[in-house]
Order: C-alpha cells, then sequence, then structure tokens
C-alpha cells in the first residue's frame, strides 16, 4: 500500500459522502478517499483492498453499521472503524465497546473534528471513551 493511508466513507446521504470526502482529500495527498453509499458496497470494497480507516454511518438501510462493522472485523480486524451518527452515540455504548471502535461521532460532525479524528485514528492514538 506504500505510505498511503487508505480511507474508507459509508454513507446513504449522498451529501455526506461528499462533505467527508472534501473534508479528508484536504488532509493531503497522503490519503486515499473512498466512498460507497451503503453496506454491502462499502463490504465489497473492504474485501478488494484492505483499510486503514473506515467512517460509517450507523443508520443505513439493508446493512446498518454494526453490521458492517463486524464483516469488516472479519475481513481485516485491523482497519479501525469509526462511526457516525445523527441519533446519539450513547445509544450505541455497548457495541461500540463490543467492536472496539476507535470513536462515534455525532452528526452533524465539524470539518474540524473529522480532520481530528482521522490524524489521531491513524496516527494509533487512542480513541474517546465510547
Amino acid at each position: 500500500m506504500g505510505g498511503r493511508k487508505r480511507i474508507l466513507v459509508v454513507d446513504d446521504e449522498v451529501n455526506v459522502l461528499f462533505i467527508m470526502h472534501d473534508a479528508l482529500i484536504r488532509l493531503g495527498s497522503e490519503y486515499e478517499i473512498v466512498t460507497a453509499q451503503n453496506g454491502h458496497e462499502a463490504l465489497g470494497k473492504v474485501r478488494a483492498m484492505p483499510f486503514d480507516l473506515v467512517f460509517t454511518d450507523l443508520r443505513m438501510p439493508d446493512m446498518d453499521g454494526v453490521e458492517l462493522t463486524e464483516a469488516i472485523k472479519t475481513v481485516n480486524p485491523n482497519t479501525v472503524v469509526i462511526w457516525m451518527t445523527a441519533y446519539g452515540c450513547h445509544n450505541v455504548r455497548a457495541e461500540a465497546a463490543w467492536l472496539m471502535i476507535y470513536e462515534c461521532l455525532d452528526k452533524p460532525v465539524e470539518v474540524a473534528e473529522i480532520w481530528r479524528v482521522a490524524r489521531e485514528a491513524l496516527a494509533g492514538k487512542k480513541g474517546d471513551e465510547i
């Protein structure tokens, strides 16, 4: 994979994907940003190539973020996963702890927060307690 870090962003809302992609691409050329509009598309991409970091929405049709995370951890247990939700991270603490989620972010997420979390996660710093 060379020196580039590969980040996957998964959300069923196109505007969220656009904002996240735009924010993350501004981190610099050492990051490759890939997007997926649902869990099944994301899982196909995860199976095709390794990702260092995945940002995923929790509530999506067909395959939610918890199911996607379980599948990602089966394919590559070392992939760092960050959840995003508009429904409150406090509602998913047990699942997040069990699946070793790096951090859960409440939507809407500010660009500065996206940058901070991505850099810290990829640098191997410990995430916030969920």
